[in-house]
């Protein structure tokens, strides 16, 4: 889905959270009129977005790193954007009025009502994210076939609770870490061996130290000459600049 596309949904969706907002009028808001309480609640959401999508973005990027589930990147997220969020709150509410920080209880309690509806907010925008890379189409002429068939060798190697799906394999130092759609192992083998045995699935060695499944390619991020592979559960990848033709030339955006 084009980025420019992708951004309107998201804002769409924030408006109507900020109208929902303005109908129920919660923490003491309800007393003011409603259109009053329909700009503050909708400007409010707007700048939410401004605050807590970029830090999701970071905190989701962070958590696949560190090959943690994108939920703990989502809460790292609410809490951290909360804090200028809590800012932006106390600021509007205190327009037209001596400008005096609020004490700590008050001021506790202002962070503990953005964080409930800037945590939902950013929960729906992850959701949405979430939907959208799943029901997008692959950028690649012709659908690849399924990566959970035929079963891969190097699977035998693995938990059994690790499948279905084979997404990646990374080198770290003289291991070698087995990505799938839902976690990722650390096991003892050669890069190169640990190839013949993901066969007969679809991919290619993109980088010395990734070799990536085809059909778990969602986006593309360039940086310079080289290249991202975002793959399916969150993971990037590293492509070299010499693989970057390659891949293109065979289709795989």
């Amino acid at each position: 889905m084009p980025r420019s596309r992708r951004i309107v949904i998201d804002i769409a969706l924030m408006i109507g959270v900020g109208l929902l907002l303005a109908v129920l009028g919660p923490f003491g808001t309800f007393d003011a009129r409603f259109a009053y309480r329909l700009i503050y609640w909708i400007a409010l959401m707007l700048a939410g977005y401004a605050l807590y999508k970029p830090i999701m973005a970071g905190a989701l990027v962070a958590a696949a790193r560190l090959h943690l589930p994108d939920m703990a990147g989502w809460a790292a997220a609410a809490i951290l954007a909360s804090l200028p969020m809590s800012v932006v709150v106390w600021w509007v509410g205190r327009l037209g009025l001596p400008l005096r920080w609020p004490d700590a209880d008050r001021a506790l309690l202002l962070y503990g009502n953005v964080l409930v509806i800037g945590g939902l907010a950013s929960l729906l925008l992850w959701y949405g994210q979430k939907r959208r890379s799943v029901t997008s189409e692959p950028a690649v002429p012709e659908p690849a076939p399924p990566i959970t068939t035929p079963r891969p060798a190097l699977l035998d190697r693995l938990p059994p609770g690790f499948g279905p799906d084979i997404v990646a394999l990374e080198m770290e130092d003289h291991y070698l870490r087995v990505h799938g759609a839902y976690g990722s192992e650390l096991i003892l083998l050669r890069m190169r061996d640990a190839v013949q045995e993901v066969a007969p699935l679809i991919g290619a060695q993109v980088h010395r130290s990734w070799w990536v499944a085809r059909a778990a390619v969602r986006e593309t991020h360039r940086e310079g000459r080289g290249l991202r592979l975002v793959l399916t559960g969150g993971v990037e990848a590293r492509v070299s600049r010499a693989m970057v033709p390659v891949l293109e030339a065979e289709g795989w955006w």
